[in-house]
């Protein structure tokens, strides 16, 4: 990457923030809680974000790994706006192809059937570093308005539902123009009527009633944020929630998927405490009770180490199978980087440091995968691919900036 990149790319959008600021033409609808400052939302462009960065351990290293992070991403875009897990290969120079398509929800050899889901999660990677949608003068103005319009109506599936809604409160509150306001508010309308009577939200509650962890994290997330954006929360969404946790299986922090999840042949994983204490810490709830606290310690406990590999072994009866040592997972790491700078600067520095230590490590430096991440923890391999592994590491190393803490 040519060293002038980086100084040029955030002057970009300390003038594209300029433009957006001196628009003379009159908003098309104004957001209730454009003139506020966000609680969640943290401050993404100018000197605030700057103070931000260098407070809680963001560098020149590190931006240099975001900006490369998503030219990646833009580069492989889909002309509609969408950010395929699938197809994005034909957007690969020629002769050098990515890997990493996306799979199954279960790792099946099928196209990957969370693309509202993935498109949305790699938009937040954008706006997570103060890309204002359509701003003319911003390197990536016109990739972020593309992909919010694009999100538009690709709401059959949960998870896009959530992701989405959260992009839409995001551009919403940087913009300020209430151009993706009704977007938040349908989003939000509809996030709010999947809520079950436990309190929380189920992914599989249409067919399975009662909720679930990771489904209700995503949720809390994009209703915090939208909060921001001026949409209004059930007053007892965090009682709901928190209540919902306790009705799980605890052991030393790590926590059950669901209620009765044994019965399912779900035991608690350290992955459910990661999501738990980062619902808990973004809700404001019960954060001084012995359950957040064992969360907290298990995060603690598990900083990132990019520690996996593959060998190939003897099955009787079916061969050779490759073999999964070591694990990994940057879905875990990115609920344990919010839940940890949430929590207090001293449980974020460790955290983050090991997330940037080996993020940067292991991130691509050549060919037309460079400035991506390879797609090798347990669901970016499964089921999400490149362009969800690489927006996950985008938005972790982003964290600094990307949200608000209540200090």
């Amino acid at each position: 990457m040519h060293p002038g990149f980086l100084c040029s790319a955030l002057l970009l959008v300390t003038i594209a923030a300029a433009a957006i600021a001196d628009d003379p033409s009159p908003p098309a609808q104004q957001s209730p809680q454009a003139q506020h400052t966000p609680r969640l939302i943290g401050p993404r462009l100018g000197k605030d974000k700057d103070a931000a960065a260098r407070r809680f351990g963001a560098d020149a290293s590190s931006e240099k790994a975001v900006l490369a992070g998503l030219d990646w991403l833009a580069r492989h875009q889909d002309e509609s706006g969408a950010f395929d897990p699938d197809d994005f290969p034909k957007r690969c120079a020629d002769g050098d192809a990515c890997d990493g398509i996306g799979k199954g929800q279960h790792g099946e050899e099928m196209p990957c059937p969370f693309d509202a889901a993935l498109s949305a999660m790699a938009t937040l990677a954008f706006l997570g570093h103060g890309h204002v949608p359509g701003a003319e003068s911003d390197a990536y103005g016109g990739v972020v308005e593309r992909a919010l319009l694009a999100l538009r109506g690709q709401d059959g599936d949960r998870f896009g539902l959530a992701l989405a809604t959260q992009a839409f409160a995001e551009a919403e509150v940087l913009e300020g123009k209430g151009r993706w306001h009704d977007d938040v508010e349908r989003g939000v309308a509809a996030l709010i009527e999947l809520r079950q009577t436990d309190g929380a939200f189920g992914y599989a509650a249409p067919w399975r009633p009662g909720s679930d962890v990771p489904f209700s994290a995503l949720v809390v997330e994009a209703l915090v944020t939208a909060r921001d954006a001026g949409a209004t929360l059930p007053d007892d969404l965090g009682k709901g929630v928190d209540g919902f946790l306790d009705t799980l299986e605890l052991k030393k922090g790590r926590l059950a998927y669901l209620l009765d999840g044994r019965t399912y042949g779900y035991t608690p994983t350290t992955t459910n405490g990661h999501l738990a204490a980062a619902m808990r810490e973004l809700l404001d709830v019960d954060r001084s009770g012995a359950r957040h606290r064992a969360h907290l310690a298990l995060v603690a406990s598990s900083a990132p180490k990019w520690a996996i590999e593959f060998e190939e072994i003897d099955v009787p009866g079916q061969g050779k199978v490759k073999a999964q040592i070591g694990e990994l997972s940057l879905y875990q790491w990115y609920y344990g980087n919010l839940a940890s700078f949430l929590a207090g600067p001293d449980k974020f520095r460790n955290y983050y440091t090991a997330t940037k230590r080996e993020l940067l490590a292991h991130q691509r430096k050549d060919g037309c995968a460079k400035g991506s991440w390879n797609p090798e923890g347990t669901y970016e391999r499964q089921t999400g691919g490149r362009v969800m592994a690489t927006a996950l590491a985008v938005l972790m190393l982003e964290q600094p900036y990307r949200h608000r803490r209540r200090d």
